[in-house]
């Protein structure tokens, strides 16, 4: 069948995503001040609110990795985070977007690759459909980051995890992008990171094309089990170009 649509995650594969321990570290006091202006203070030294927040967030991936679900944020932080704190849940609750917004913002270090303007201008110029689908905490980051790299106007459907409910590798969500698309998943190629969330997701849920650009976030979120081999591997997202046209041909 035809590939009549070009999907695409987000970070680790639209952007390089980069953090560490350093780094996050560095992001807590942030954070911390958003609880302390809420009355929300844990009353622990930064790096003690930092393993707090590592551990919460362990668990919770832990949980949607088990359950291919994803929460809102609201309940992320007032489930998972800082239950064992004597601190009122319901107004984890109430500011869990603000929550989730910072720390998908600052505890990441997010880039644009340098070639996707051109390559979603060409990819658009042939007339393929575009899409992102892509797990993420917060509500508002993939708006708010497309916005940002001016790219937001070429996508004619945005899924988030934290909205839709279900998460890669659930083939739930890859089918209701094609939904939206009004597409068969087979007219649909979809390009990520990772093959235990992208290469499999986009497999069950039969899309045309599954493939893989690696990033740091291969290595850190892909295990020796995620064997499933894509389509086929590039090193830079302009090759999704031609190996689509031969799709076509």
């Amino acid at each position: 069948m035809t590939i009549r649509a070009v999907l695409f995650d987000l970070g680790g594969t639209l952007e390089n995503v980069l953090f560490d321990d350093a780094l996050r570290t560095q992001a807590t006091p942030g954070l911390r001040a958003i609880l302390v202006q809420h009355g929300l203070d844990p009353g622990l030294s930064i790096p003690e609110l930092y393993a707090t927040i590592k551990a919460g967030m362990k668990h919770y991936k832990n949980w949607c990795e088990e359950s291919e679900r994803e929460l809102p944020p609201e309940r992320v932080w007032s489930e998972f985070l800082f239950t064992n704190h004597a601190l009122p849940q319901a107004k984890f609750a109430a500011i869990g977007e603000e929550l989730a917004f910072y720390w998908d913002m600052h505890f990441s270090r997010r880039t644009l690759r340098p070639e996707v303007p051109v390559l979603l201008t060409t990819l658009r110029a042939r007339g393929f459909a575009l899409g992102m689908i892509s797990n993420v905490t917060s509500q508002k980051l993939l708006p708010h980051k497309l916005d940002e790299y001016g790219i937001r106007d070429f996508f004619q459907v945005v899924l988030a995890s934290s909205v839709f409910g279900w998460r890669k590798p659930n083939a739930r969500i890859f089918l209701e992008a094609a939904r939206q698309l009004r597409l068969d998943p087979a007219e649909c190629a979809y390009v990520g990171d990772t093959v235990s969330r992208d290469v499999v997701g986009a497999r069950r849920a039969g899309y045309g094309l599954a493939i893989q650009i690696k990033s740091f976030l291969t290595t850190v979120l892909d295990g020796e089990n995620d064997v499933e081999p894509p389509d086929a591997v590039v090193q830079n997202l302009m090759q999704v170009v031609d190996l689509i046209d031969g799709e076509m041909k």
